[in-house]
């Protein structure tokens, strides 16, 4: 029987967004990312957020994307601590530089951050993995600048948020490059 290029508990996690969508708006209210209910004590909140979408469009993209990230993260990664590790900075780094969000609810930044794991060490010995990384980087800055996640409002229920691809992207490069916390992340 062939293997799957998809790590398995990469496919947990993605069954695990779908999972949470299938619960429907109240489970959703009860994890995202609310910044009053943070500030009252509800801290679960800075990392639940990023698995709690805004709807089934948003949470394939998000589940679709993390299936496509896992097939060229390395092997060796854990699924789980990683995302962990990944949301609980871009949640902090949300909280702390953004005073005026009050609601986030979305994987993608987990997955910008998945991207610069995976590409940012295959960087001096692959050009597409340059390309690659300068892209998000690129859009990114596209979304943060232009209002360039305007015209995906309305098929995600909100436009993206610039800031929190950025913090994945901030925080997958110190997974990437940090020793102990690169350990951390791999077996």
């Amino acid at each position: 029987m062939a293997r799957s290029p998809v790590h398995p508990g990469f496919l947990a996690i993605a069954v695990l967004l779908l999972a949470l969508q299938a619960g429907g708006p109240a489970v959703a209210a009860a994890l995202r990312y609310e910044r009053a209910a943070i500030a009252g004590g509800e801290l679960w909140r800075l990392l639940s957020g990023h698995f709690v979408h805004l709807g089934w469009a948003h949470c394939l993209l998000n589940a679709g994307g993390l299936l496509a990230l896992a097939a060229i993260l390395p092997a060796p990664l854990r699924a789980g601590r990683c995302c962990l590790l990944l949301g609980g900075a871009i949640g902090i780094a949300l909280f702390a530089a953004l005073p005026d969000l009050q609601r986030y609810a979305g994987f993608s930044g987990i997955n910008y951050g998945l991207a610069t794991l995976a590409l940012l060490p295959r960087c001096r010995g692959e050009a597409v993995a340059v390309l690659l990384l300068a892209a998000l980087v690129a859009r990114a800055a596209w979304q943060w600048l232009a209002d360039g996640g305007a015209a995906d409002a309305a098929w995600l229920g909100a436009p993206p948020l610039a800031a929190a691809h950025f913090a994945g992207l901030a925080g997958g490069a110190v997974l990437a490059l940090a020793g102990p916390l690169r350990r951390a992340a791999l077996r």
